[in-house]
């Protein structure tokens, strides 16, 4: 009688905590984006065509995908409490750490490039142009979507490394999608590519690829996302909700049964034909880990890499700033 009458009281308790989590409705979740490979906005489509695959969404949470022109930027979002979730490569993680004083915590993996059989970002130059090797970098313009972003990390790297400094060059910022129509015009001479504008150009005949992002710093935890600590001990229940839901729908994306679909719903959100979207979610597209953990080894390296370099001022310990509790719980949740 009393084990009956504790179970039944702890089911009462579970049922008003429930209750009290989402007596103010659930959790809103603003989730940085830069580009169509971070899969947020996808998820925006998704949603409403399967929404078998966000059993909570609506119930403990929210979410909205925000797009900015590199990581860096949503620093500034999150540190003035309007962005829950930032897209974060690891050299933009560190000035969050180092400069923005945020306490930040990388929760999951994002995307990852540099690895065998998977997306190697180039950086590509007309193949007319004034630059042959990357010594010629000097006095010539350099395209990058953000100051400090994962792709002007990788850049600054090999430009380092062959004894360039930053200011032997310019920099032009500019957002990926207009970074062709740029160099095609003269206003630029060296450009990143992403999987997405990349048979494009190549398409046009007119440009090589002086080096690439994996020869610049070994393969990358390219971007993570990073969530602050107080907000995640306010809502880890919502959270984890939200990264079971993730991995979900990214396991249904990573799925080859669904490659069509998933083209069909990158062609939506790019306005881009979907004939040059058919490299998604194959290895010709950033690598994804369906288990969402980042690769905190390499993400070290890059961070070291940059101190040592003069790209970033201060150096973190990556295993100080990491939270994987919650999604490691979602995997757990689905795979059990």
């Amino acid at each position: 009688m009393t084990r009956a009458i504790v179970t039944i009281v702890a089911a009462i308790c579970a049922v008003l905590g429930t209750a009290a989590a989402h007596a103010d409705g659930p959790v809103k979740l603003r989730i940085g984006w830069v580009q169509v490979g971070h899969v947020t906005p996808m998820y925006d489509i998704l949603v409403k065509r399967h929404p078998a695959l966000f059993p909570h969404y609506g119930k403990s949470y929210t979410a909205e995908g925000v797009r900015f022109n590199g990581t860096t930027p949503e620093i500034q979002a999150m540190a003035v409490g309007e962005l829950e979730i930032a897209s974060l490569a690891p050299s933009s993680f560190t000035l969050a750490v180092t400069n923005a004083k945020l306490d930040v915590r990388m929760v999951s993996d994002l995307i990852q490039d540099g690895l065998p059989d998977a997306f190697d970002e180039p950086f590509m130059v007309r193949k007319d142009g004034p630059i042959k090797t990357i010594e010629d970098v000097r006095g010539k313009r350099v395209a990058t979507n953000a100051i400090g972003s994962a792709s002007d990390n990788s850049m600054r790297i090999m430009f380092r490394k062959h004894g360039i400094k930053d200011s032997d060059f310019t920099t032009v910022e500019v957002n990926f999608a207009n970074m062709f129509p740029m160099i095609e015009q003269g206003k630029v001479d060296l450009i990143a590519a992403l999987p997405q504008s990349l048979k494009e150009i190549r398409d046009s005949g007119r440009y090589r690829t002086l080096f690439t992002a994996g020869q610049a710093r070994g393969p990358a935890e390219t971007v993570t996302w990073g969530i602050r600590e107080d907000f995640i001990k306010a809502h880890r229940a919502a959270l984890v909700d939200f990264f079971e839901d993730h991995l979900r729908a990214l396991r249904w994306f990573l799925d080859p049964k669904h490659h069509d679909e998933a083209v069909a719903i990158a062609a939506q959100v790019t306005k881009q034909n979907p004939d040059a979207l058919g490299y998604f979610f194959t290895k010709d597209d950033f690598y994804r880990n369906p288990d969402g953990l980042p690769n905190l080894k390499a993400a070290q390296s890059e961070i070291d890499d940059s101190v040592k370099l003069g790209i970033l001022p201060k150096r973190i310990d990556i295993n100080d700033h990491v939270d994987l509790s919650l999604i490691k719980e979602a995997k757990k949740r689905l795979d059990d």
